[in-house]
């Protein structure tokens, strides 16, 4: 057996005999590029390498053909190789990309090499459609876009879900840009990436993950495209918790979808229609029915459904006979079940009778558009009866309790003679005291309607106030839209969300205001994205209206 010591002498030996065989020169340069697949499926990455031997310096100035793919990643790796005593010098560069065009593409790279033009070897490379078929499922990762509904009606809010399956085992995986769908309102479910879900396609074993799930509500009616998007996902590679384990990431591209929104019908719309797109459910539960005359009870309100209620800001519109109503809401949850959006909103009115004895509180309804039958119809809370205890507080005659015929006095002039030491006789025509009585009537009239439009314009004023408190502090631009769609429906009576332009323009009436919200309707129909310098702007333009509707509020009032 060779020692510890004759090892080291017989490595060194091989060194030496390497380091003293005289190098070739390096062989003559080439250029070569290759792809992993002639035959590509749109929505599934690919890898292109580039290789340039023995050409220190060369550059490559073009690739022919790569107007068919999206480049999603590249990278650049050197290597020298020693075989025969021949040197090799290689430069690879890699590309990821994407195929987004369906066709047939050659594929050919254009190097610059000592100031000359030189090619590289040429690919006739297929691009296929994706399999419009859900059942089919040839891939072993592979991802799927599933909408709600894709055709729909104005003010339906749609859940798009993006489903990744996969045989390989997973790292973790994310979209590499952000989703900016043209037109409408986009709203992202937070979550972190769940465990995946097993199911099996055509006999083979899948994990299913929840890729992202989005919230749109569209602000107009037409036909809206929803962009195909890219994912990364990072396939575990290696074995176990091996010390090998590695992860190689892998592409994929979703499906572009085509939504439909319709706009809804004129015919059968109620006049108090707010807007709710969608079926709504109405719970309501009476805290008592039974006090004493000056206590009060409370109406516990549940709106649910697949519908949207972002215009919904309370229950009961105008007044309940009988009843002094303090409304105001609670809670309100988003979520999505079964792809399906869902919304609940919880409200609480707290009710005052103002009068002894049995009181009949009316049903309460409110209409909504519901699209699975086409048409509007009314969710309701039924009535109900409360007795009232007590005897009604008995108003102070301000004459006092004497009754009696009144008699009549005829003054002709004042006159301060003296009758008596202790009484003076005051005497008055008769004009002059009507006059005088007139205008005493008359004062108390103007106090009491001047109290009333207080009282009104106090309670205007809160609502106002208490919207200008959430249109400054929001930094959401869906909420600053809905704030503002509020405000014009206090003011004006009509929602900008659920009317039409001409009906809009109508209600409003002044053209300078019309003018305004016209902007701000089409900034939110137009704009692509919603950064931070978009809500400022969107903020900055309502704030513009908001005078205008102080002044229609008073106007209202004093009328």
């Amino acid at each position: 057996m060779v020692n510890m010591a004759g090892k080291k002498q017989i490595m060194l030996i091989l060194i030496f005999a390497l380091l003293t065989v005289p190098a070739q020169a390096a062989g003559e340069a080439a250029f070569r590029i290759d792809i992993d697949s002639l035959n590509l499926r749109k929505g599934h990455s690919a890898n292109i390498n580039i290789s340039l031997e023995n050409a220190q310096g060369a550059r490559v100035s073009n690739i022919e053909g790569i107007e068919g793919f999206d480049i999603l990643s590249q990278s650049q790796g050197t290597s020298t190789s020693f075989v025969n005593g021949e040197v090799t010098h290689r430069v690879d560069f890699h590309y990821t990309v994407m195929p987004k065009t369906a066709g047939q593409y050659t594929l050919k790279a254009n190097i610059q090499y000592n100031g000359e033009q030189h090619q590289t070897n040429a690919l006739q490379v297929s691009i296929s459609e994706a399999s419009d078929s859900e059942n089919e499922s040839v891939e072993n990762l592979f991802i799927k876009t599933v909408m709600s509904h894709e055709d729909s009606y104005l003010g339906e809010k749609i859940v798009i879900t993006y489903e990744l399956y996969s045989r390989y085992s997973i790292e973790n995986f994310g979209f590499r840009d952000p989703i900016a769908i043209d037109g409408v309102l986009t709203k992202e479910i937070p979550g972190n990436q769940p465990r995946a879900e097993y199911v099996y396609i055509e006999g083979n074993r899948y994990a299913k993950y929840q890729a992202r799930q989005l919230i749109i509500d569209p602000v107009k009616q037409g036909v809206y495209t929803i962009p195909s998007a890219n994912i990364q996902v990072n396939v575990v590679s290696g074995g176990g918790n091996s010390f090998f384990r590695s992860s190689t990431p892998m592409y994929l591209q979703t499906e572009e979808k085509q939504l439909t929104v319709n706009p809804l019908p004129t015919d059968g719309k109620p006049n108090d229609f707010s807007g709710i797109v969608g079926q709504l459910q109405l719970e309501g539960r009476y805290s008592r029915q039974e006090m004493k005359y000056g206590d009060s009870f409370t109406l516990y309100i549940t709106a649910s459904g697949n519908c949207n209620l972002d215009g919904m800001k309370n229950i009961i519109n105008g007044e309940l006979s009988g009843l002094s109503v303090y409304e105001t809401q609670k809670n309100v949850t988003e979520s999505v079940e079964n792809n399906q959006y869902r919304i609940e909103k919880s409200f609480e009115a707290i009710l005052v009778p103002e009068a002894t004895g049995a009181l009949e509180v009316q049903p309460i309804s409110v209409p909504y558009f519901n699209p699975l039958t086409g048409k509007y119809e009314r969710a309701e809370i039924p009535g109900v009866t409360i007795n009232v205890l007590g005897d009604m507080p008995q108003p102070s005659n301000f004459n006092g309790n004497q009754t009696g015929a009144v008699e009549t006095v005829t003054v002709n002039q004042v006159n301060y003679s003296k009758t008596d030491d202790d009484y003076f006789t005051i005497q008055v025509k008769k004009e002059w005291l009507y006059v005088g009585l007139g205008c005493f009537v008359a004062l108390i009239a103007l106090a009491v309607a001047l109290v009333k439009i207080a009282s009104n314009r106090s309670k205007q004023d809160l609502i106002m106030k208490s919207l200008n408190k959430q249109l400054t502090a929001s930094k959401d631009i869906n909420e600053i839209y809905n704030i503002f769609n509020t405000i014009i429906k206090h003011c004006y009576n009509v929602s900008i969300k659920a009317s039409s332009r001409n009906t809009i323009q109508h209600s409003l009436r002044d053209a300078n205001l019309a003018e305004q919200v016209m902007d701000i309707m089409d900034y939110m129909e137009s704009a692509k994205t919603y950064d931070e310098k978009g809500y400022i702007y969107l903020k900055n333009k309502i704030k513009k209206t908001f005078a205008s509707c102080e002044w229609r509020v008073a106007r209202k009032d004093s009328a």
